[in-house]
């Protein structure tokens, strides 16, 4: 195998890897929705806390009305019973007023009754409201954690991976480099593919007898007619193939 290919490779896995790493710090969970969340539930605690101010606001209005009518209708009925009127049509006068305001003092009451329990039912809502209001809160809070962990770890690694980028490329003819970041480029995941057996590795197609020979031999620069990719030979099985004076040297070291 050629050792430009073999450091070409070693650039390979770490431009995969780095691509990996991003990836899934792409895919972190920021919050993002949680926070439209958190969002959503305070309008709508502000709305219902809202409804609880005007609710009682209305409440007390009508608990004074309420009162104000009671007062009144009992002042017309010590009148009434009182025994200090004695003219007939003064006296209906006074059980209309009476009648009167005993309807609009029960009328009163059943709204000072509904608002009381509708009052209820809204503080119960808002407690509840701000119950869910904190658990999404906590929620963020573990999740923004999680994520500026995880992203510290991944972006280390990252790091890592770049600087062994680095030493590689380094050692990668400038063309050659150029060539296989240009063909990565247009792939968008790899730029070298490993012939084992007689196909692509990236494609899968099958490779002209007279290609694969060169390719065994570790010559640099040839590709994939398909694909367009590098290609570099590995043996079935991921062992490297041993040219002819490496294998003379092995037969005569064996005897």
């Amino acid at each position: 195998m050629s050792e430009q290919l073999a450091l070409l490779r070693q650039v390979q896995d770490a431009d995969l890897e780095i691509a990996r790493l991003k990836q899934e710090q792409a895919d972190l969970d920021t919050g993002e929705s949680l926070r439209a969340e958190i969002s959503r539930l305070q309008q709508e605690l502000e709305a219902l806390r809202a409804r609880v101010e005007a609710l009682d606001a209305e409440h007390t209005d009508r608990t004074l009305e309420l009162e104000s009518i009671t007062e009144k209708r009992k002042r017309f009925e010590s009148q009434l019973y009182g025994g200090r009127v004695s003219n007939p049509r003064q006296l209906s006068d006074l059980q209309e007023e009476v009648a009167m305001l005993k309807r609009e003092g029960d009328q009163v009451e059943t709204r000072v009754i509904e608002l009381m329990l509708e009052l209820e039912e809204q503080q119960q809502a808002v407690a509840d409201k701000e119950g869910m209001l904190a658990e999404a809160r906590a929620r963020l809070e573990e999740t923004e954690k999680g994520f500026r962990e995880t992203s510290a770890r991944l972006e280390s690694e990252i790091a890592l991976w770049e600087e062994r980028r680095k030493s590689f490329a380094e050692r990668v003819d400038g063309p050659l480099l150029k060539r296989y970041e240009r063909i990565r480029a247009s792939k968008g995941d790899t730029g070298l593919a490993v012939v084992s057996g007689a196909t692509c590795s990236a494609c899968r197609v099958t490779l002209p007898s007279q290609r694969l020979k060169a390719i065994k031999a570790g010559r640099v620069g040839e590709t994939c007619d398909n694909c367009g990719r590098l290609l570099m030979w590995e043996e079935e099985g991921g062992g490297e193939a041993a040219d002819d004076s490496e294998e003379e040297d092995l037969h005569e070291g064996s005897q």
